[in-house]
């Protein structure tokens, strides 16, 4: 579950680290983690990810923590969001299907 977006990659680093030494997993997500390390701006944003399971004990330790710009989300209900579209596992759905359907068709007229 997403826990906090913060501004600066060094914070979220220190977000993580602190929620890791309390024993709460997280992850970091964002453009200023990858090769290219965007650092400037809304591109430099880095998301901290927590299980649902402990995410008051992390939001509480985020609010004590003098971390910066912290932008926490607002709450929602707690019932998971579906995933999001996967439009090429539908195409790739479609494409076993049909070779599957031609398979068929190309041992049937053999056997006939």
């Amino acid at each position: 579950m997403l826990l906090a977006t913060l501004s600066d990659p060094a914070a979220a680093e220190l977000c993580a680290a602190l929620l890791r030494s309390e024993g709460i997993e997280s992850r970091l997500r964002g453009e200023s983690l990858g090769p290219y390390r965007l650092t400037i701006g809304a591109m430099a944003a880095t998301q901290v990810w927590v299980p649902l399971s402990r995410r008051d004990e992390a939001l509480a330790l985020i609010e004590q923590a003098d971390l910066g710009e912290v932008d926490l989300p607002r709450p929602t209900a707690d019932v998971a969001s579906p995933p999001p579209a996967r439009p090429w596992m539908v195409v790739a759905g479609g494409l076993i299907a049909l070779l599957a359907a031609l398979g068929l068709w190309l041992a049937l007229t053999r056997l006939l």
